[in-house]
C-alpha cells in the first residue's frame, strides 16, 4: 500500500480518515494529557447502563493517552472519570487482552498480529496497513479514541520489533 497524502490537508492515516484530534486537557488521575474526543464518540463508546449519568457531560471529554492509566474519558474539572469497565470496547493502548483490537473498523485483533508472526509471515507491516485499508471506516464511532487506529497499530508492531515504515513522507501520512 502506498500512502496518498494528497487526499486532504489534513494527516492522513492508511485507512483514509484523519489521524489528528484536538488537544486535551491533562487527566486528573495520572496528568498524561489526553485528546479531545467528539461526543459521537462518547455517546457510542459509553455502555448502557452509564450512558444517561454522563449524557451532560459528552462535549467535554478528553480520552486519557496514558497506557497505564484506568481512565478512558475525562472532563478538565475532574469531577468525570470514566473507567475502562464503563465502556464497550476494549482499549488497544491499554489492554493486553488478545481479543483486543487494534483496527476496530475492520476486526483486527492483537492475536491475528500474533498468528502473523507465529506463522512467520513475511511483510507483516504491509498485511496489517491493507487490512486497515480496506472497507468502509467509521473511526469516530468505534474506536474509543474517536481517530484512525494506525498510530496506535503502528506503535504496537514496532514494540514487537515489526518496522512499519514504508516510505511515507514526513507528512504523517501513515
Amino acid at each position: 500500500m502506498s500512502c496518498d497524502c494528497s487526499r486532504s490537508s489534513n494527516s492522513q492515516s492508511g485507512c483514509g480518515c484523519s489521524s489528528s484530534a484536538g488537544a486535551g486537557a491533562p487527566c486528573p488521575a495520572c496528568g498524561t494529557y489526553g485528546r479531545k474526543v467528539s461526543a459521537l464518540t462518547a455517546k457510542s463508546q459509553l455502555k448502557k447502563e452509564v450512558a444517561s449519568f454522563y449524557e451532560a457531560h459528552l462535549e467535554e471529554l478528553n480520552f486519557c493517552t496514558n497506557p497505564v492509566c484506568s481512565y478512558v474519558y475525562y472532563d478538565e474539572s475532574g469531577s468525570v472519570l470514566i473507567h475502562q469497565d464503563e465502556i464497550k470496547s476494549k482499549v488497544t493502548i491499554k489492554n493486553n487482552d488478545l481479543s483486543t483490537p487494534l483496527c476496530y473498523c475492520q476486526k483486527l485483533l492483537k492475536k491475528d498480529f500474533y498468528a502473523m508472526v507465529d506463522a512467520g509471515e513475511e511483510n507483516i507491516a504491509s498485511k496489517l496497513k491493507e487490512i486497515i485499508a480496506s472497507g468502509k471506516s467509521f473511526c469516530e464511532k468505534s474506536n474509543p479514541k474517536g481517530v484512525c487506529c494506525t498510530e496506535d497499530v503502528k506503535a504496537f508492531v514496532e514494540s514487537h520489533g515489526i518496522a512499519w515504515d514504508d516510505g511515507c513522507t514526513s507528512q504523517g501520512c501513515c
